[in-house]
Order: C-alpha cells, then structure tokens, then sequence
C-alpha cells in the first residue's frame, strides 16, 4: 500500500463515500457496478475506508456489505448541533 494515497485513490475514496451515504448498505459488487472500477480498486479503496474507522463490513453468507460506520453518519449532525456546557 503507498504511504500517500494519490488523487486518484482519494477521489475513489470520496466518490465511494458518497455511494454509501445516498444508499446506505451496498455490497462490494454493487459499489463496482456503480462506479465502473475493478472489483480490486473497490475492494483497496474500502479496506482504506476500513482502516480510518470510516466505513464497516458486514458478512451476509459469501457476500460483503459496506455501510458508514454510525459514529461518521451521526459526526456531522453532531458537529453543528452541538452547545457548550
């Protein structure tokens, strides 16, 4: 994996992101089919996702669906409705 992701890996990112957050669970397939990458580059970008705590995995049988982890969906309603005590 490259220490820095390139624009083209952070595009992938952000464009994935953005399919989970309009969908909400999509399997792997479904991601690829949507965005017209290789089934690895899906796969890469995700297990990215992963790691930074951004997005989850949930096995159905043989089949692995993606999901935003609730901690990312609830941070920007959090954020901007928050109050100091």
């Amino acid at each position: 994996m490259p220490k820095r992701p390139t624009a083209k890996v952070l595009e992938r990112k952000k464009q994935i992101l953005e399919l989970l957050k309009q969908h909400g669970e999509l399997p792997t397939s479904e991601i690829v089919r949507l965005t017209g990458y290789s089934h690895s580059q899906v796969f890469y970008t995700l297990r990215l996702l992963q790691r930074e705590g951004l997005v989850e995995e949930v096995k159905r049988g043989k089949v692995a669906y993606w999901r935003l982890r609730s901690e990312v969906s609830l941070r920007g309603a959090g954020e901007s409705g928050t109050t100091s005590l």
